[in-house]
């Protein structure tokens, strides 16, 4: 195993493979350890992180190979992007809490009598639609985390339950936007049209959604508090602030017009901190307080960038001793017939979407060995784009570290709706589409559901040529 891996240009580690294995159980088992005890907090998991550093140390032969392995993940663009958007948004959550913006939206939902029972379903479909037409399920988070989450809160409802709506909602449009970059990732990934892929994957993701629909109704009544919001206790006092619902509005108009995530918010942003300062909610020597908004924002968020930090560093140790490329051929070697290279390839962007915690890294990652094991057997393409889109964000979501699952529990925090060391693991068991989407795509892959293929014609007209399939 040395001489292979030092011919393909992987850093030698102690015990071979196993060794190499050994950062990424340690900080899983951590993790569950420490979760079976009760230390949930995202704080907690920081431990979990540094054990797997550490093991990684001890294991590397060559310590600057390890040193070289920290510096990638550490400034891994990726990590950089979620970073700054992670503390931006963090602001974001500060503008609508202090904009007094709950409670003008509880008063007009107490005088329409809405139950608030229905509040996990509205939750669940306005992340649909915003992540569908934007093809951001972090844009679909920070649009309505910041709103929903505090006034769930008030209205008494579950929010766990809450939580896992919005994560649901937001999962379905990451899953189906043709502008989404767990779509085109795959879509590219598989030789296929974006436009093709939306088409075959309608089937899925609507089956999905129905189930999502029917079941946040039934738990949305049967764990919600005393039900409706009370129009006695609630007065009319911030029904000025209203105004400030052009914050969220504004953000998905400027991502529909192409100006990305980060840049709908500092505009946005800029926006409310004008409107705070004119409707007198704030001052600018609040705004810099060492106790003040801008300080409350980041520190609502620092918990879980650490964490994530800790994520792409550990991937990129054990991607660089070579054991994910270990895995992948390994798994390939299962791909003997069309159905048994779908269940390989749809096991191999599962364990990937535990093992590095983001669905999205697991679909760019697996993809082009997907692509591999299927290519023989001239299954659709747009079929093979949709199990490993289907999967990848099935499981991606449903993984407690999951980049996220940690923006939206900061979220919680910041929004005053649950206490600083509120975790992932309270809510992912409430996302119900993504455990949806992982049923339906296993069904299909099992079952052949939905299962075409090409012709030789097909293929050339996009200049593939295919070799025949080995004899089943």
């Amino acid at each position: 195993m040395s001489n292979e891996k030092k011919q393909q240009g992987f850093a030698e580690t102690c015990g071979g493979i196993f060794g190499a294995c050994l950062p990424l159980i340690v900080m899983l088992g951590s993790i569950l350890v420490m979760a079976a005890v009760g230390m949930r907090s995202t704080k907690n998991f920081w431990a979990a992180g540094f054990f797997a550093v550490m093991t990684g140390f001890l294991v590397y032969k060559d310590k600057k190979r390890f040193q070289d392995a920290i510096i990638e993940g550490a400034t891994d663009r990726t990590f950089g992007f979620m970073l700054c958007c992670f503390l931006i948004a963090g602001v974001m959550s500060k503008i609508l809490t202090s904009s007094h913006l709950v409670s003008g939206l509880l008063y007009v939902l107490a005088k329409l009598h809405v139950s608030a029972g229905l509040i996990p379903i509205l939750c669940f479909v306005i992340c649909m639609v915003l992540s569908t037409a934007t093809g951001s399920a972090a844009g679909a988070m920070t649009t309505t985390a910041p709103v929903m989450l505090p006034l769930a809160f008030e209205m008494g409802c579950n929010i766990n339950l809450v939580c896992g709506a919005i994560l649901a909602g937001s999962c379905f449009g990451d899953n189906l936007a043709p502008i989404s970059d767990t779509t085109i990732a795959s879509s590219l990934s598989q030789e296929v049209d974006v436009t093709r892929v939306v088409r075959a994957r309608l089937k899925y993701a609507l089956v999905a959604g129905a189930i999502s629909i029917v079941l946040y109704l039934v738990f949305g009544f049967v764990m919600v508090g005393d039900g409706v919001a009370n129009t006695l206790t609630v007065d009319g006092t911030y029904v000025s602030s209203l105004a400030f619902l052009i914050l969220p509005v504004l953000i998905v108009v400027i991502m529909l017009r192409g100006g990305g995530l980060f840049t709908a918010l500092l505009i946005s942003e800029l926006l409310g901190l004008v409107m705070l300062l004119l409707f007198g909610f704030e001052t600018p020597a609040s705004l810099v307080d060492a106790d003040g908004l801008i300080y409350n924002a980041f520190n609502g968020m620092i918990n879980s960038s650490i964490f994530i930090l800790f994520i792409f560093i550990m991937v990129s140790i054990v991607k660089n001793a070579g054991v994910l490329d270990a895995l992948l051929n390994w798994m390939r070697k299962f791909a003997g017939s069309e159905r048994s290279a779908e269940i390989a390839g749809g096991a191999m962007v599962t364990l990937m979407s535990v093992a590095i915690s983001s669905g999205t890294s697991a679909i760019a990652f697996c993809g082009p060995i997907i692509r591999q094991l299927m290519r023989p057997f001239k299954v659709d393409r747009a079929r093979s784009a949709n199990i490993l889109d289907g999967l990848g964000c099935g499981m991606g979501y449903l993984v407690p570290t999951n980049p996220g699952c940690l923006q939206l529990a900061g979220f919680a925090v910041a929004a005053g709706a649950v206490s600083e060391g509120y975790s992932a693991i309270s809510f992912v068991g409430f996302n119900f589409h993504s455990m949806a989407l992982f049923v339906v795509f296993w069904i299909a892959i099992l079952t052949g559901w939905g299962r075409t293929h090409e012709t030789d014609e097909d293929l050339a007209r996009d200049g593939i040529v295919v070799e025949e399939a080995p004899v089943r």
